[in-house]
Formats: structure tokens, sequence, C-alpha cells
């Protein structure tokens, strides 16, 4: 076993199928002998002993026709009946003649080698040697009725009574179809015996292959238990590790394997896989909460002067405002909206580095409750024209981090509601579809639009498609949106036609397990 441990795995199941294959040619093979025997048997059968127990029959008959032949001579003798019937009783003893020389020749048990054999181990010559005692005292009784119908022949033939040959004749008939008899019976026996041996090489087979496909099961099972324990149970063992590893429990330990095979190479190769990703990932954290303290440090110091700026400017604003010209009060107010613009952008930049370095915990929520509320938050502070917003989910509920969607659905209608002001009347419809694998929620408005090719860009970081003087931002929104989707192993996309409008796409996948949803409420909207 430690030899085959140590084989490859496609040498141990060339080896477990070697074993079986061969398993299988003995099987066949020693079926084939027993079938080859027990045919031989049938064959013996069919040669000798049916056609013997048919010779001995008919010298039987013979025997009989014989002697009817010569009871009816007794009975009515005349001098030409005399003759007749000593010729047809020569005839009769010819054809017993000749029967039984065949007889001896051919169906004797004595003359077939494997039929002596069979009686030897049976223990039961005395067959044979009744069958030769009978053919040798029938050949005798032939011989001297022969010589009885000669001197009977060769005498003066007269009617009256019976000759004395011929008398004689009656008594060696009887004891000639005596010894028939016995010959008969002498081979029924043998036949019995061949019969016995028929059934036991029928038996041997059986047992043969019951034993054969004992060891063929034993085999397999033994096969079966060491392919399982040495191959499917550690990689079963290396699959639930490596599905921990992949769902980022670094603690997972791969455990050695002793063999030289694939299982252990691999064993081996993901263990040391392990080891580098933890080292990896420590450097990475490390390296990530450096990073993030850096930020926050320079967020911080970048924010005081900022302050600073956004101060003095407005003080330098209040004190310019009736005496100062407008070519300063106009340079003043670029520094501190500049200064403003950039501490957004400081806290939007912070915004999606905490959003980066989050784990989002998912259930399920009702969307469509956050987004009513949503709406009611934005319209309640927004200045100018108030859109008109349409809510037509076919859905209520949704799986994910709620927190974090709300951010991206707030980012998506504050875009629909700044981008749409100019429309008459401005419109924002919010609805979904719901399919077999995810639930999608869009934003549509009727605003500026942009062009298609720039569909992909906008969702960069910093990727802005007009200046600020056109339209306030930091162009981090729809980054923040792109993030959230990407941690929800879910799609964003928008298709968008200049002048006409933009509709933005949140596909969220759908949970395995089925959730009833709630009602859909009726389409929400606010007046313009």
């Amino acid at each position: 076993m430690r030899w085959l441990h140590d084989r490859s795995i496609g040498q141990k199941f060339l080896i477990s199928f070697g074993v079986i294959l061969s398993l299988l040619a003995l099987s066949l093979t020693a079926l084939l002998v027993y079938l080859s025997r027990i045919n031989s048997y049938v064959d013996r059968h069919k040669r000798i002993t049916v056609p013997a127990i048919v010779t001995a029959a008919t010298m039987q008959r013979s025997a009989y026709e014989m002697n009817l032949t010569l009871h009816l001579f007794l009975e009515q003798i005349t001098k030409t009946d005399a003759a007749d019937t000593l010729a047809g009783l020569g005839r009769h003893a010819e054809q017993i003649r000749s029967s039984l020389a065949l007889y001896r020749s051919t169906h004797a048990a004595r003359t077939h080698p494997i039929l002596l054999g069979m009686l030897t181990q049976h223990q039961r010559l005395d067959l044979a040697d009744q069958e030769d005692r009978a053919i040798a005292r029938i050949d005798r009784i032939l011989q001297e009725l022969s010589t009885l119908w000669q001197t009977a022949l060769a005498g003066p033939q007269s009617a009256g009574p019976a000759p004395s040959p011929v008398v004689k004749a009656d008594g060696l008939i009887v004891e000639l179809m005596n010894n028939l008899d016995q010959l008969v019976s002498a081979h029924r026996d043998i036949d019995v015996e061949m019969k016995v041996e028929g059934d036991l090489l029928l038996q041997q087979a059986r047992l043969i292959a019951l034993g054969l496909v004992a060891v063929l099961g034993l085999v397999i099972t033994v096969i079966y238990i060491s392919v399982n324990r040495q191959i499917a149970k550690p990689l079963q063992r290396l699959s639930v590790t490596a599905d921990r590893v992949a769902h980022h429990d670094l603690t997972a330990q791969f455990e050695s394997w002793p063999g030289r095979d694939e299982v252990g190479t691999l064993a081996a190769s993901l263990s040391s896989m392990v080891t580098s990703l933890r080292e990896q990932t420590a450097a990475i954290a490390r390296k990530t909460k450096e990073l993030e303290a850096f930020t926050y440090s320079v967020a911080h110091d970048l924010k005081g002067p900022l302050r600073e700026i956004e101060g003095f400017s407005s003080l330098l604003e209040k004190r310019f405002a009736d005496a100062g010209d407008a070519q300063t009060r106009h340079q003043i107010d670029a520094i501190r909206r500049s200064a403003l613009r950039l501490t957004h952008m400081i806290d939007a930049l912070l915004k999606y580095s905490r959003l980066e370095q989050q784990d989002l915990p998912r259930q399920r929520f009702n969307v469509l409750e956050m987004i009513t509320t949503l709406i009611t938050d934005r319209l309640s502070g927004l200045q100018g024209p108030r859109p008109k917003i349409h809510v037509a989910l076919p859905f209520a509920d949704l799986y994910g981090e709620p927190v974090s969607i709300r951010q991206a659905i707030a980012n998506l209608l504050d875009n629909a509601t700044k981008f749409s002001r100019h429309a008459s009347p401005p419109t924002i419809t919010i609805g979904g579809s719901r399919l077999e694998r995810e639930r999608i929620l869009w934003i549509q408005d009727n605003g500026i639009g942009f062009d298609p090719a720039q569909c992909e860009k906008i969702f960069g970081l910093f990727e802005r498609l007009h200046s600020p003087q056109e339209y306030e931002g930091t162009g981090v929104g729809l980054a923040i949106v792109k993030l959230v989707m990407d941690k929800h192993n879910g799609r964003v996309w928008v298709e968008s036609t200049p002048e006409a409008g933009s509709t933005f796409y949140l596909a969220f996948p759908e949970r395995a397990e089925p959730v009833v949803d709630r009602p859909t409420s009726r389409p929400h909207s606010t007046p313009a």
C-alpha cells in the first residue's frame, strides 16, 4: 500500500483497472473452461450413453422376437416350419451379435478413458465390471445358441416333438434376455453417474463464478475505499479549504499530504499559495492602513489652509463689497468658490476611500420606501424648479447593503435633478424590471444628455463632461455608484442621447431563496 500510495493518480487508476480487467479475464477463462467441460459432458452423453441404451434396447427387442419365434415354433411344429424357424432364430442371433460388437467397441465404459476415469473417481468401477460380465455372458450364450441351431439343422427333421437342441435353446434365450436386462441396467446406472457428474460440473461452475464475482466485488470495494481515502477525501478537504480561501478566509490551513502524487503536489502548491497570500495580504493591509492614515492626514492638513483661504476670502469679499471694483470682487469670489470646491472634492474623495475599504453586509430591505424617503429629503432643500418624479417599481424588496445603495441612488437622483433643471418641465422617472437572475433599477431624466461615446468615461474618478461653472459637482458621484455596484457583484451602465436625457441602470444579483414582494405601491409623483 505504501508503494501504491506514492504512485501518481494515473498510475493508481491504471493499476486498479488492470487488476479488475485481470480478474474479469480470469473469470471468463474459468467459465469457458467449465463450459467446455460441460459441453464435453453433453457430447459424451449424446455419443455414448444414449446410443448405448438404444443399442441395448435393440438387442432386447431382437431377443424378445427370438423368444417369441421359438415359442410359436414349440406350440405348432411342422417339418417345413422347423427350417424356417431355425433360420429366423439365426438371423435374430446375428442381429444381436452385430449390436453387441458395436456396443463393445463404441459404447462400453472401458473403451472410453474419460468415462472410465469418471467411474473411478466416483468409485463405481463395479458398473464397468457388471457391464463386462453381461457382455461376456451374452457373447457366450450367442455362441451356444449358434451351436445348438447348427446341430438341430444337421439332424433329421421329422414331425412330432421338437428336437432337444431347440428345447434347450429356450432356456438359453431366457438367460440371454436376463443378461441383456443387466447390461441395460448397468448402463442406466452409468448414465445416472454421468448425470451426477454433469450436476457436479454445473455446481462447480456456479461456485467458481460466485467466487470470482465475490473476489471481483471485494477488489472493487478495496479499490473504491482506497481511491476514496487517497484521492476523493483529500480532494474534498482541499476543495473545502480552497473555498474558504476564495471567501477571503486566509486562516484556513491546507493539510499536508504525505504521498508524492498529484494530490500531494496540489496540497503543497496550495499551502505555499496561501502562505504567500497571507504575506501579501498582511503587506497590503499595512500599506492600506498607512495610505488611509496618510489620506486622512493630508485631507486634514489640506482642509486647514482651505478653511483659512475660504474664511479670509469671505472677509475680503465683505470688505470690497462696496469699495472695491468689480474685477477685484470677481477674483475674490473665484478664490472662495475654488476653495469650497476643493473642500468638497476632498470630502468626496474621503467618502470614496471609506466606501472602498468597507465590507458591505447584505440584507433584504424595502427599496421602495428608501426611494420615497430620498425624494422627500432631496426635494425639501432644493432651490429652483422642482422636477416631476414618477416612481413605478415592479418590486419593493431588494437584496444588498442599504446604506451604500442609498448613497448610489441619491447620487443618481442628484445628477438627474441637476442636469434636467433646464428642461421644461424637468421630469425624472424611476422604474425597474425583474429578471430570473437579477433585479434592475433605472433612473431616467429628460435633461441635457451626452455623447454615447462617453458612457464608460463618466464612471471614472474625477471624470467630468462639463466645467464647474456650468454644472457644480466633484466628479466622484458616479465613481461611487460604480464602486457600490462592483461591491454588490452587480452592473451599472447608462444610455444617453444629447439633448434627449439619460437613463442610468443598476442591476443587482438576485438572491437564491425566493422572497414574496409586497404589493407595488401606486406610481409616486411630485408636482413641479
